[in-house]
């Protein structure tokens, strides 16, 4: 079973959007993407599948729960993929906060500069309990639990995956 999250609640008093609430891809090639890295990973693992975007849209992935809870800080294993901010707006953006006019930025998600021809990154997340090598992290940022990595293709994602990941461990 796949399904689409509406949002994690972080389990504390929360007036902000919430995390993973987005629901849909900001384009459709974004969706698309997620949407066949579900349905690897439901084949592959054979566990039920969620889809999750976060709240502005510009990223998500397809997750699996091995101990069958989704949540903040459990353990799991996702494929994402994410919009590539396009260069001239990296450089303008660079440029406001360089004369202090941060400020007046608008939030990504509110840019026009989003279409189908815009490029993605992909990721690979796996919580380290799975690992082959569980001090292997990747991007790993300190205190997380969950190794990260980046890839320029889905191809590599599932092969990187599969190269990661202990599958025996995986039982849903």
């Amino acid at each position: 079973m796949i399904t689409r999250s509406v949002g994690i609640s972080p389990g504390v008093p929360w007036a902000g959007p919430l995390p993973g609430g987005g629901y849909d891809g900001k384009t459709k090639r974004l969706d698309r993407a997620v949407g066949r890295f579900a349905a690897w990973l439901q084949q592959h693992f054979v566990c039920p599948v969620e889809i999750r975007f976060n709240s502005d849209r510009l990223s998500g992935g397809a997750y699996v729960y091995p101990d069958g809870k989704a949540g903040f800080g459990l353990p799991e294993i996702g494929l994402g993929a994410g919009l590539i901010i396009p260069e001239h707006v990296k450089q303008e953006r660079e440029r406001a906060w360089d004369r202090d006019e941060w400020h007046t930025l608008p939030p990504l998600e509110w840019l026009d500069c989003w279409t189908e021809e815009t490029p993605l990154d992909y990721k690979v997340l796996a919580s380290a309990k799975y690992l082959r090598d569980p001090s292997d992290l990747g991007e790993h940022k300190p205190g997380d639990e969950f190794g990260y990595w980046t890839v320029q293709r889905s191809q590599e994602a599932y092969r990187l995956l599969r190269r990661l990941v202990v599958e025996k461990l995986i039982r849903c």
